[in-house]
């Protein structure tokens, strides 16, 4: 029952579930709620009188049995659902990513340029909506127009410039194989627009899913 208040001080009118009871033949299993009638401590025990919805009228012993308030049972329970439908969306829409942009997974080398995109987000020299032209700038231009940059990761942005030129040479040859795929002519004009739209597909996949590395398996 982690997360759950177990064993609260309770008042009259309170709706309660029942977690367990120190007794074996006990009609009030686990998970009936009820409703506290009254309060008493008897011997130094505290013991709510309780009108269970199953028609016992079974008390609860501080300190033997146990027990949990029901609004915090539901407010649990939707806290799980909610998360279970978060988890469930974000699958669909990774899921959904994955069908719709096949080809940025079977034509680019996506492991190399994702921890690229790690590298350049750590080395804080450009915020990640406009990490897409880092693919093509190559290592010296990149060293050029950071150089002087005095806010910037040092240690990340030295791995940002050994891998730029590889990135760049990367996304040429997944535009090449990709237009080599689809039977089109392979010119400078259409490599360059096959980066840009996939420069920006790129980035999107990493910043929709947290940052990590895609598992495409």
């Amino acid at each position: 029952m982690a997360n759950l208040n177990l064993n609260p001080e309770l008042e009259n009118g309170d709706r309660v579930i029942c977690i367990s009871m120190d007794d074996m033949y006990s009609p009030v299993h686990m998970g009936t709620p009820g409703t506290v009638m009254t309060k008493s401590v008897v011997f130094g025990d505290t013991q709510y009188y309780v009108a269970w919805d199953n028609g016992s009228k079974l008390a609860l012993i501080a300190g033997v049995d146990k027990w949990v308030r029901e609004e915090d049972m539901k407010g649990r329970r939707k806290k799980t659902e909610e998360s279970v439908m978060e988890t469930t969306k974000k699958g669909f829409l990774k899921e959904n990513f994955f069908q719709q942009n096949k080809e940025l997974f079977k034509y680019f080398n996506h492991a190399f340029l994702h921890k690229y995109l790690k590298s350049l987000k750590e080395s804080g020299v450009v915020n990640m909506l406009g990490a897409a032209p880092y693919f093509v700038l190559g290592s010296e231009r990149v060293a050029h127009e950071h150089h002087y940059d005095d806010n910037k990761n040092e240690e990340a942005f030295e791995e940002v410039v050994e891998m730029a030129d590889q990135a760049r040479d990367e996304m040429i040859r997944g535009a090449m194989k990709l237009l080599e795929a689809e039977e089109k002519e392979i010119t400078p004009e259409s490599v360059k627009k096959i980066m840009d739209i996939y420069s920006r597909k790129m980035v999107m996949a990493y910043t929709k899913f947290a940052g990590g590395y895609l598992n495409t398996n």
